[in-house]
């Protein structure tokens, strides 16, 4: 079964456009106000659920380089385990592509003792954006599916809009080359497609490692294969897979490792996926270029943040050829609708 493309498809197609259409229209500089003020706050919170927190952990890190005290947590857990994070001093940037799951509405309800909430939203007319203080708006258009341009353009946004914050240098640039390199990278999304359904086929168990950065292409990852494939996949830092699911390697593992933002993590990923294959199991390494004697997963040819996005597009098309393989539709829920408005 081969894909045409389907609703899943053109949403996937259609991310580079939508992206370069958010940075052309620069909706974080509503934050600037903020920004200037640093001590309006004591604390940052981001906040979201499924795809939309994976999004923000670039945004995070970028915030606690520069010491600023930020937490990112899932909402439900914002809300039912960790309230007292909230108080009249917090920033709280809620990402939601709906602006209308259940946890982002009743965190929006919860408007008494809380500081500034910032919305980054797909939805300008949504709950959410209606009990916010600040929106800023993802600019990724109807969406038919799983999360693809919502994702990739509240990952640009948060990010951007953490630099501003922070007084760092944008990265924007890096954003702007990412876009193009996916356009490119997609004119041959098919034969990418059949690739990999030939190399790595239907893994029984697949897991996805990766560090920094990449954490949110290995979380956003495994969430989208569940989703658009209906196969199970486990998302997992590649230190914390060396304490213990290293153990697993063998004929029925198959590890795809995002080669990483810098030199550094690179080296520490090529010795785990060495150590994978060496103890019997089938490594992957998702990277620009290909690996060291060791079997490469191409992804598009970005650099600095903006490979976050390129890493994410591969896995979207590693959902597809696993679909095909199993015979159902790609993208296609059986049980959830695109919002999930039941906590």
């Amino acid at each position: 079964m081969a894909s045409a493309t389907t609703a899943y498809v053109a949403d996937i197609l259609d991310q580079a456009r939508r992206l370069r259409e958010l940075l052309v229209k620069h909706p974080w500089d509503v934050l600037r106000p903020v920004g200037a003020r640093p001590d309006m706050h004591d604390r940052i919170v981001l906040t979201g659920m499924g795809a939309s927190l994976f999004a923000l952990l670039p945004a995070w890190q970028a915030l606690v380089r520069v010491g600023n005290q930020a937490w990112l947590i899932e909402t439900a857990q914002l809300l039912h385990d960790l309230p007292e994070l909230l108080t009249e001093r917090t920033l709280v940037i809620a990402a939601s592509q709906s602006g209308r799951s259940a946890e982002i509405v009743a965190l929006a309800n919860r408007r008494n003792g809380l500081g500034t909430l910032v919305a980054i939203t797909n939805d300008v007319s949504s709950p959410l954006v209606e009990r916010s203080d600040i929106v800023i708006g993802i600019e990724s258009g109807d969406e038919h599916s799983v999360s693809t341009r919502s994702y990739v353009n509240t990952l640009a946004a948060a990010t951007l809009a953490a630099e501003l914050l922070s007084n760092r240098a944008s990265s924007q640039a890096s954003f702007e080359a990412a876009a193009d390199a996916v356009a490119d990278y997609l004119e041959t999304w098919r034969d990418r497609v059949d690739s990999v359904k030939e190399s790595i086929g239907l893994p029984e168990r697949l897991y996805l490692l990766g560090r920094g950065a990449s954490l949110a292409a290995a979380d956003c990852g495994a969430l989208i294969v569940k989703e658009a494939a209906k196969w199970p996949v486990e998302a997992m830092s590649s230190a914390q897979f060396r304490h213990g699911p290293l153990e697993l390697a063998d004929p029925r593992l198959t590890a795809i490792v995002f080669a990483g933002h810098n030199t550094l993590d690179r080296d520490r990923n090529l010795r785990l996926l060495k150590d994978i294959e060496r103890y019997g199991g089938r490594g992957f390494l998702a990277d620009i270029e290909p690996g060291n004697n060791v079997a490469d997963l191409r992804i598009a040819n970005a650099h600095g943040i903006g490979r976050a996005v390129a890493e994410i597009v591969a896995i979207q098309l590693i959902s597809i050829a696993i679909a095909e393989q199993t015979g159902i539709e790609p993208g296609v829920f059986r049980h959830l609708e695109k919002v999930t408005t039941v906590e």
